[in-house]
């Protein structure tokens, strides 16, 4: 929060932005996670609408009426929506969607499994090493982190890079495979 608070000139903005961010965070993230169906997506989506709030701060009266409240959640969806709509067009395939299509395919499971590998053997060292960490290891986030000296967000970034490398290299091996 003293990200935001830093943003802001006036100590009086300031403390309605606070009362703000600890009365409507949750719902906001709640929002969030309901359009995108995933949680880091649903935090990058509140961060970007409190930098929103923040430019509008003039325009909100009381903190704690309804029509804060529905600005709030109306904005909290709009870039919810948004990125969702550019996850969509960016077609990104998570580890996850990958294990799952995996999972259903048990006659060539191991074939998947060494095509998996051998992908993620081809990704550079820093991302590799997240994804195996995360997805093979169990590690959290912040786990990883600890371990690599590195910021959680950075680490997250990193997953998200990886699986949408991940991804191009999978699909680039299928059009080989239909030639």
């Amino acid at each position: 929060m003293l990200i935001y608070l830093s943003l802001i000139d006036s100590l009086e903005d300031k403390r309605k932005f606070e009362r703000l961010y600890i009365a409507y965070k949750q719902t906001m993230y709640y929002v969030a996670n309901r359009i995108l169906k995933d949680s880091y997506a649903a935090e990058d989506a509140v961060h970007q609408a409190f930098l929103r709030i923040i430019n509008h701060l003039e325009k909100i009266d009381e903190s704690d009426c309804r029509k804060t409240k529905a600005f709030l959640v109306v904005v909290t969806e709009h870039i919810s929506i948004d990125l969702y709509r550019k996850r969509k067009r960016e077609n990104i395939l998570s580890y996850d969607e990958i294990m799952i299509y995996i999972e259903n395919d048990s006659i060539n499971f191991d074939a998947h499994m060494d095509e998996v590998s051998l992908a993620i053997s081809q990704l550079p060292i820093n991302y590799s090493t997240v994804l195996l960490l995360k997805y093979s290891q169990g590690y959290n986030d912040t786990e990883i982190a600890q371990l690599l000296h590195i910021k959680e967000d950075n680490v997250r970034k990193r997953i998200s890079r990886a699986q949408k490398r991940l991804a191009q290299i999978l699909n680039i091996e299928e059009t080989k495979d239909e030639m």
